[in-house]
């Protein structure tokens, strides 16, 4: 069903855009109150047939960003941006659930935004192999000055295609260590556990893929209920660190560049996670648990552990005193196998997110222009955090909020740009505390990251590659859904996964690793390892 969805989709989006009309879909989904942008009319011009010059009537944008729970025009930063460029902008979001098949809708409908912005690159993708997005080269050449000195050479290489397409911005990620070599910051989640019901267990938090199963059977054997909830992906990052992975998707072994799931010690991965299902430890609903259902899990009391991201504490404490509870919330970051190894931690530094032009945007130059204006690192900062000594001070080199000013920037950073990522490492330092719950797991996570191995990952900056492009989606999802099948299944381990290795070699796997073995020997020397 999946495959036929995807393959209608596409279908779809091919013909739309070779007729280059479109009639408007159903308002976006959000918190916007404002009117559903409309469809470009046929024959429109394309950015080249434009004249180059803004000084003119700055029209409304539409601009069409992930989900949120807020209203956009609602958070302070909407009317900083709104006077520092002079352009109204109608905001929509995405969807929660099946974001990705929402957007293909979408653009297949000829809804006329202006930009999409942070877009996945696995959206970006498919856009782009659907011919759905503007070349953006000859509109930051032209009105890109600031957005070309925000981005690396490898994150312009990232979204630059053999015969020179830019097809998006790249927004970097800034998790690695920064210059100066200090790793502090760079763990943002970890399996949260309700501290109440471990001190009732009289148990400690767990560092080890042992420890982890001693708890959540103590846990499940006193109450009847699954210890750990998460949700419907075959994949359990902090576990996957005592497998020596982690976060990363791709791995040099013995020379050769592997995905995920050719490493060797997938197969042992599997088999703990089967073991947890199938004792009832993990959550049987796994399979098709939402974010909502699985944090609601938790937060409700019916489970011990949950994973957790640093930002989202305020929320979970929220919801428990909703339900009357005082109980607070402790995270185990990556697990090691046993007592005797350390976790493997991979950390992020490549692409994050990218912000497109559909080839439906009627007004292109003026997105660009708009974009280039908060992506100048002054307004940037100004956006992001506000005024040192108003809403942020600086002390021994790292970055502090101010409160109550600081409180307006909450949601701030979706409304930037793009800067240099030691740029905007040094001013996300504030926003990591910018509440005082935040700030403790923020410190806590971070507590014993010197004595971890840290690894940087930089796969993200191969994904315009042509054999990356045309086949990471599709298969990431193959996997997913397969390994979530295995898991649920109790199926051999080994079949298992000899058998998803089979289907990923014959649906363009091989062409996949192909592509990402020769960027990873062409690059591999540059990287920090």
């Amino acid at each position: 069903m999946k495959k036929l969805l995807s393959f209608l989709l596409a279908a779809v989006l091919m013909i739309s855009i070779a007729a280059c009309s479109g009639t408007p879909n159903n308002a976006g989904t959000g918190d916007s109150t404002t009117a559903k942008p409309s469809a470009t009319p046929e024959g429109s011009e394309s950015p080249d047939d434009l004249d180059p010059i803004l000084s003119g009537e700055k029209p409304e944008l539409n601009i069409l960003t992930y989900y949120t729970t807020f209203s956009m025009p609602e958070q302070p930063a909407y009317k900083v941006v709104e006077e520092m460029t002079g352009y109204k902008v109608n905001w929509f979001n995405l969807p929660q659930e099946n974001p990705d098949e929402k957007l293909l809708l979408e653009i297949s409908g000829g809804t006329s935004y202006d930009l999409l912005m942070r877009m996945s690159s696995n959206q970006a993708n498919q856009l782009f192999t659907q011919n759905a997005l503007y070349d953006m080269k000859p509109l930051l050449d032209k009105y890109g000055t600031n957005i070309l000195a925000g981005v690396s050479e490898m994150a312009l290489d990232a979204v630059t295609t053999e015969d020179g397409v830019i097809y998006a911005i790249p927004h970097e990620a800034f998790d690695g260590p920064q210059p100066g070599g200090d790793p502090y910051g760079i763990l943002k989640g970890g399996i949260g556990f309700n501290t109440k019901y471990l001190e009732e267990l009289g148990k400690e938090m767990p560092t080890n893929l042992g420890d982890l199963y001693d708890v959540l059977k103590a846990y499940t054997d006193k109450t009847g209920k699954p210890a750990l909830t998460t949700v419907a992906s075959g994949w359990l990052n902090y576990v996957l660190a005592g497998f020596g992975m982690g976060d990363a998707g791709w791995y040099e072994v013995d020379g050769e560049y592997l995905p995920r799931i050719k490493h060797p010690n997938m197969v042992d991965y599997l088999a703990y996670m089967q073991k947890l299902y199938k004792e009832g430890l993990l959550d049987n609903d796994m399979p098709i648990n939402t974010g909502a259902t699985a944090k609601e899990k938790f937060t409700n009391g019916t489970t011990l552990a949950y994973p957790v991201m640093f930002w989202d504490i305020d929320g979970i404490y929220d919801a428990f005193k909703a339900v009357g509870s005082d109980a607070k919330v402790e995270v185990a970051t990556f697990l090691a196998k046993d007592v005797n190894t350390d976790p493997t931690i991979y950390v992020r530094q490549g692409v994050a997110n990218l912000t497109c032009i559909p080839k439906t945007a009627k007004n292109p130059e003026h997105a660009i222009n708009w974009f280039n204006i908060i992506s100048d690192k002054d307004n940037f900062k100004k956006i992001y955090i506000g005024e040192e000594g108003v809403s942020y001070e600086i002390k021994d080199g790292s970055y502090y909020p101010i409160f109550p000013a600081f409180q307006d920037y909450t949601n701030s950073d979706k409304f930037t740009g793009v800067v240099q990522t030691d740029v905007v490492f040094q001013m996300w330092q504030a926003r990591a505390r910018k509440t005082e719950a935040m700030a403790e797991m923020y410190d806590q996570m971070n507590s014993r990251v010197e004595e971890y191995e840290v690894r940087n990952y930089y796969e993200s900056y191969a994904a315009s590659l042509e054999g990356v492009r045309n086949n990471q989606a599709a298969l990431d999802t193959m996997v997913n859904d397969k390994l979530i099948q295995a898991i649920a299944s109790g199926e051999d381990p080994q079949t298992a996964i000899d058998n998803i290795i089979a289907e990923w070699d014959k649906t363009g796997g091989k062409e996949y690793q192909a592509a990402m073995q020769k960027w990873y020997a062409d690059n591999k020397d540059t990287m920090k390892q």
